[in-house]
């Protein structure tokens, strides 16, 4: 991955680390308390004496005092400092700006200071106006939480961080790496060459990863092991071995007192992926959290990893997506369709899917996702039959693992799109329309269905009565880029004529999720085409996606420019 270099700064945080020198004691400065992880390397949690971290409780089990910490780590260079989060926002000392603004100073001794955020919760940006106005502050702000909220910075300097992007401090280099779910944009940080990793509440601190709906929790099965990838990747230089987590509430350790002393390590995160494992299957154990809160009612639990999410919720995630859960890696989600034909979806571009079809002599898989590099290893833990790879079209969201195939089939409307949105540099063969590929035992049909691209290609099992049409049919949001509305309703009054025909009672479409095409949808989406050129329905101004107009009924958008 290419990573580019921010020059970057940061807020010190103070002198001690029990756990490293037993001679050493934390430092308080008004309302926070400085510890040392490491030369350079600070711990500053906003918390004192009279203010203590976590839960109290009196003889009967009921909380007598509590103050959720929230931890802001600092790291020094020889040139520059980097500050990662900003705490709560403290209402119950009158000094915490002042005492914040002269700690970090004390230790950064004016270098070049760049604040970043693990992610864009109350809890870890509260003490941002203590710096707002500072002319001598950078911030570094992830993307995808803190885009639509740049008006916040508006008096600051500011820049866009993703994954991949580096700090270099002088001495200190610290990368960046995603991790949604918690929230949409949550980073984690890594000081390279130091096995230390801030999360913040990305991966939870030992009370639990907060997940607040389907969709995040969907990203976060993908996100955990793409963070454990990025982690045993021997290119990234980390001694597993010795990690150390620095979670975003340090004080909820206290729920593993078998750690003493030690950081949560790598065996958190595994414990964390067969957890996530263990929800899909339905097969977690669960108890009430005693929450008070509308969405947060359940315990996910294996191991010392813990999910904090809604039992409904996740019922209804299991139905949404119904097919038995396989396999998983960092770039994909492999569930089974029946005994020899599986479903693998992404999570870069809304759930994009490819399909495995197994025969007794060959398999077909059917698209390759969008950053999919592995996708050779992961279709050979399904079949270990000879793989031929046909796409439904050649966009690059299901296309971008075809590199690690040698030969590729397509439809040749989409030819010129192979050389415009891939370096494929492996033969490219051609479908006709109606012509049968033979798996051995198992026979599937080209369909040619033009519209979504000039291209674009359904795949039909008569025996099993399905099929497997990419974005022809739009996965409920039909793109019309290169087909007018009269090659739409040509392709669904043929594709409607052979469902009817053949029995064909469902197509898995190209990104799926408990959604597939059905024969209603179908005749929807021409009936929909028609009332437009016929001038009983009108189209209406669409913002997005380079199309002009939108039409909307059914539960399915036609997005189009005739």
């Amino acid at each position: 991955m290419h990573k580019t270099l921010i020059r970057a700064a940061a807020i010190l945080a103070v002198v001690c680390f029990a756990t490293c020198t037993a001679n050493v004691k934390d430092v308080e400065v008004g309302p926070y308390t400085v510890s040392v992880i490491e030369k350079n390397v600070y711990h500053i949690q906003d918390y004192n004496s009279t203010n203590p971290a976590g839960e109290s409780f009196d003889a009967e089990g009921r909380i007598t005092h509590f103050n959720n910490c929230s931890d802001m780590y600092l790291i020094v260079g020889k040139e520059e400092a980097l500050l990662i989060d900003l705490s709560n926002d403290i209402k119950w000392a009158d000094n915490a700006s002042e005492s914040l603004r002269q700690l970090v100073a004390e230790r950064t001794e004016g270098k070049k200071l760049t604040i970043t955020f693990t992610h864009n919760h109350g809890d870890h940006v509260g003490m941002l106006h203590a710096y707002i106005n500072d002319p001598n502050v950078q911030f570094a702000l992830p993307e995808t939480d803190f885009a639509s909220l740049v008006s916040n910075y508006s008096e600051a300097s500011y820049s866009f961080i993703n994954e991949g992007d580096v700090f270099d401090l002088g001495g200190i280099e610290v990368e960046s790496i995603a991790v949604p779910g918690h929230t949409d944009g949550s980073m984690v940080f890594y000081i390279k060459g130091h096995d230390i990793l801030f999360t913040g509440d990305a991966i939870g601190s030992g009370h639990g990863v907060w997940i607040f709906n389907q969709e995040s929790f969907y990203r976060y099965v993908s996100a955990v092991p793409h963070l454990i990838a990025w982690l045993e990747n021997p290119d990234n230089g980390v001694n597993t071995g010795k990690l150390r987590i620095y979670g975003g509430h340090y004080w909820q350790k206290d729920w593993f007192p078998e750690l003493k002393k030690k950081e949560l390590g790598m065996q958190y995160l595994h414990d964390m992926k067969e957890l996530l494992d263990k929800m899909e299957s339905g097969t977690a154990y669960r108890e009430p959290s005693g929450l008070d809160h509308p969405v947060l009612d359940t315990y996910f639990r294996h191991g010392s990893a813990i999910v904090v999410w809604n039992e409904s919720q996740a019922e209804q995630f299991r139905n949404i997506c119904p097919e038995k859960f396989i396999y998983r890696d960092e770039d994909i989600v492999f569930r089974q369709i029946d005994e020899h034909t599986w479903v693998g979806n992404g999570h870069h571009v809304y759930n994009e899917s490819v399909y495995v079809i197994e025969g007794e002599e060959r398999a077909l898989l059917i698209d390759a996702g969008t950053i999919m590099p592995n996708l050779d290893k992961a279709v050979s833990t399904l079949t270990d039959k000879p793989v031929m790879l046909a796409l439904t079209h050649v966009h690059s969201d299901h296309a971008g693992g075809i590199g690690c195939y040698p030969e590729v089939w397509i439809n040749p409307g989409d030819t010129v799109m192979i050389g415009r949105n891939n370096s494929y540099e492996g033969s490219v063969r051609y479908l006709s329309d109606g012509e049968t590929i033979d798996l051995g035992g198992r026979l599937i049909e080209v369909l040619f269905t033009p519209g979504h691209t000039l291209g674009s290609t359904t795949f039909i099992d008569k025996e099993r009565h399905y099929g497997f049409s990419g974005d022809s049919f739009g996965s409920t949001n039909l793109l019309l880029f290169a087909g007018t509305l009269n090659d739409l309703i040509n392709t669904n009054t043929r594709t409607a004529e052979y469902m009817q025909t053949y029995g064909i009672d469902k197509l898995y479409p190209g990104h799926y999720q408990g959604n597939p095409e059905t024969l209603q949808r179908i005749l929807d989406e021409k009936e929909m085409a028609e009332e437009v050129l016929s001038g009983k329905r009108k189209g209406i101004p669409n913002e997005a996606s380079g199309l002009k107009w939108y039409i909307y009924d059914h539960g399915v958008y036609i997005r189009y420019n005739n």
